[in-house]
C-alpha cells in the first residue's frame, strides 16, 4: 500500500491544519469576550451565492471589560439589525483582516447605558455575497488560500471566512444552527444533526455543537453518502465520483484507525458516535488532508482523484488517521500547539504500523528522519518553536516532535510507552497544555533517562545526540 506522507504539505494547508483543534487565536487588539452559545439560523442561497443570518449570542456580562465588546464578520456582511438585551445598540466597523481571517471585518458594539445582569443577549440580522475566494491550495493572484465557496454547485463554509460573528478563532463554540438550503441539497456539518425536514420546497435540517470548535457547513446537491460499520466503529463517506473499491478499502482504514486508538489511548467522544468523511467536489484546493473538526474530515476530491490515476494503489490512510489522532491530541495550545501535531503525526504512522506491519512504518519514520537531518542548524528547537508552519516550523512541529517520540518509544519499549501516552492524555485532555507540561510529565516517567526529553526539546537543528542503551528503571 502506499501512503500519502506529508512532504511538504504545508505548501497545500498552511494553516488549516494548525488551527483547527484545541487552540485560541483572539482577534487582534481586542479583549477576550468567549460567548457561552450560538443560535444560528442560516439561510443560503447557491445560484445568487448570498447567505441571511439570523443569530442569537449569549456571553457573561464579566467577559465585557469595558463598554463595547467587538466581534468578527465577513466584510461583504451587512449587518440589518443588531439589538443587545432586547435594545438597539450602536455599532461601527473597520476591516480586520489577519492571515487566517483575511476576509473579516470587525464590528465593534457599544453597550446600552442601561445594560444590566449578569447576561448579555445579542441579537443580529445580516446578509452578503461572498465574493470569489481561491481555494486552499490553489494557484491565484492573491497572497490567500480559503476553502469557502457558496455557488450552484456546492456550499462550504468555515471559520476562516467569518461567516458567523466570531469572538474569537479557534475557541470552543456551542451552537444551535438551523440551515436552509433548496430542496435536493444534501448537508453535513459539524456536530450532531438534531433533525431534517422540508418545508416550502427547502431543505430544513437542525446541528447541534456541543464542543465543536467553530461551525463547518458543506453541502452539495450532488453527495451520495456511503454508510457502514466496522470494528464496532460507525463510519460515514460522502462523495460524489470516488471509486467505490477506493471507498470500500477506505471505511475499514477509518474504523482501523480509530480502534487501535481506542486501544492504546482509551474512548473519546465523536459528535453523533460517527467518523464522517466528507470528499468535497473541489476542483483543486484545499490539500489531499483538508480540513477538520471532532469526527468530521473534508478532503479534496480533485486532488484525491488525481492521485488514484496516476497510482491505482494509492491511499489516504495516513493523513486521514492523522487528523482522526486529533480527536485524542487536541489539548495543546499556542506554542504547546506542536504537542498536538506530533503525536497526532507519530500515530498516523503507528496505525499505519498496526494495519499494514513494520516495514510501512519503518519507510514513514525514514522519511521523517530524512527531512529532520536536512533542517538547518539553527532551525528553532521544539521547546520554542511558534504557533505557526512555515518550512522549518513544519518539519519540526510534525516531523521532529514524531521522531521524538519514536525514541522514547524505542527507549521505552512499546507498552510503558503507550501506557505513558495513555496516562498523558488522560491527565491533561481538556486542559491547556504546554511544552513546560510535556517536559516534566515525560522526565518523570522516563526515570534516569530524563535527560533525553531536555535534549529533544532544547537542540536546534536536527536529531540531537542521543544515548541508545534501553533503560530499566522507567516509572
Amino acid at each position: 500500500m502506499r501512503y500519502f506522507g506529508y512532504t511538504k504539505k504545508y505548501e497545500y494547508v498552511l494553516f488549516a491544519i494548525s488551527f483547527i483543534l484545541g487552540h485560541s487565536c483572539f482577534l487582534a487588539g481586542q479583549e477576550k469576550t468567549t460567548p457561552v452559545a450560538y443560535d444560528l439560523k442560516a439561510r443560503i442561497e447557491p445560484v445568487s451565492e448570498l447567505i441571511f443570518v439570523r443569530a442569537q449570542v449569549n456571553f457573561p456580562l464579566g467577559a465585557v471589560k469595558a463598554h463595547d465588546f467587538k466581534f468578527n464578520l465577513h466584510e461583504t456582511f451587512q449587518i440589518k439589525k443588531l439589538l443587545v438585551n432586547g435594545k438597539a445598540a450602536q455599532f461601527t466597523s473597520a476591516p480586520n483582516p489577519s492571515r487566517v481571517t483575511p476576509t473579516a471585518k470587525a464590528f465593534t458594539v457599544t453597550l446600552p447605558e442601561t445594560t444590566t445582569g449578569r447576561q448579555i443577549q445579542m441579537e443580529v440580522d445580516y446578509e452578503g455575497k461572498l465574493k470569489q475566494l481561491p481555494e486552499w491550495g490553489a494557484p491565484a493572484d492573491g497572497p490567500y488560500f480559503l476553502d469557502d465557496q457558496v455557488n450552484s454547485r456546492m456550499v462550504e463554509l468555515a471559520g476562516y471566512s467569518s461567516w458567523f460573528p466570531q469572538f474569537d478563532f479557534g475557541g470552543p463554540v456551542e451552537a444551535h444552527l438551523e440551515l436552509s438550503l433548496p430542496q435536493g441539497w444534501l448537508a453535513i456539518c459539524s456536530g450532531v444533526k438534531k433533525e431534517e425536514r422540508v418545508q416550502n420546497g427547502r431543505v430544513i435540517t437542525e446541528w447541534y455543537t456541543p464542543k465543536d470548535l467553530d461551525v463547518l457547513i458543506a453541502a452539495s446537491p450532488n453527495y451520495k453518502k456511503l454508510a457502514a460499520k466496522q470494528m464496532n466503529v460507525s463510519v460515514e463517506i460522502y462523495y460524489t465520483q470516488m471509486p467505490q473499491d477506493f471507498l470500500t478499502r477506505e471505511i475499514n482504514q477509518i474504523a482501523s484507525a480509530v480502534r487501535f486508538y481506542k486501544e492504546k489511548l482509551g474512548d473519546t467522544t465523536m459528535p453523533g458516535g460517527v467518523v464522517r468523511q466528507v470528499y468535497s467536489p473541489k476542483r483543486r484546493g484545499q490539500g489531499k488532508a483538508g480540513i477538520a473538526r471532532p469526527g468530521l474530515f473534508l478532503t479534496s476530491e480533485g486532488l484525491t482523484l488525481e492521485s488514484i490515476a496516476s497510482d491505482p494503489r494509492f491511499s489516504l490512510f495516513q493523513p486521514i488517521a492523522h487528523e482522526i489522532a486529533h480527536s485524542w491530541w487536541n489539548f495543546g495550545i499556542g506554542q504547546g500547539d506542536w504537542i498536538n501535531e506530533s503525536f497526532a503525526e507519530y500515530f498516523s504512522a503507528l496505525a499505519v504500523r498496526n494495519a499494514s506491519g513494520e516495514k510501512e512504518f519503518q519507510n514513514i519514520m525514514s522519511d521523517y528522519k530524512k527531512q529532520v537531518a536536512e533542517l538547518p542548524s539553527d532551525a528553532t528547537p521544539l521547546a520554542t518553536v511558534p504557533f505557526m508552519n512555515d518550512n522549518i516550523g513544519f518539519v519540526v512541529r510534525y516531523y521532529k516532535g514524531s521522531v521524538m517520540l519514536d525514541n522514547l518509544r524505542e527507549i521505552m519499549g512499546d507498552g510503558c510507552f503507550f501506557d505513558a501516552s495513555k496516562a498523558f492524555f488522560n491527565t491533561y485532555a481538556g486542559k491547556p497544555t504546554g511544552t513546560a507540561e510535556f517536559r516534566s510529565f515525560w522526565k518523570e516517567r522516563l526515570g534516569d533517562k530524563k535527560e533525553l526529553i531536555d535534549l529533544w526539546l532544547d537542540s536546534k537543528g536536527g536529531v540531537p545526540n542521543l544515548p541508545v542503551k534501553r533503560t530499566s528503571k522507567l516509572l
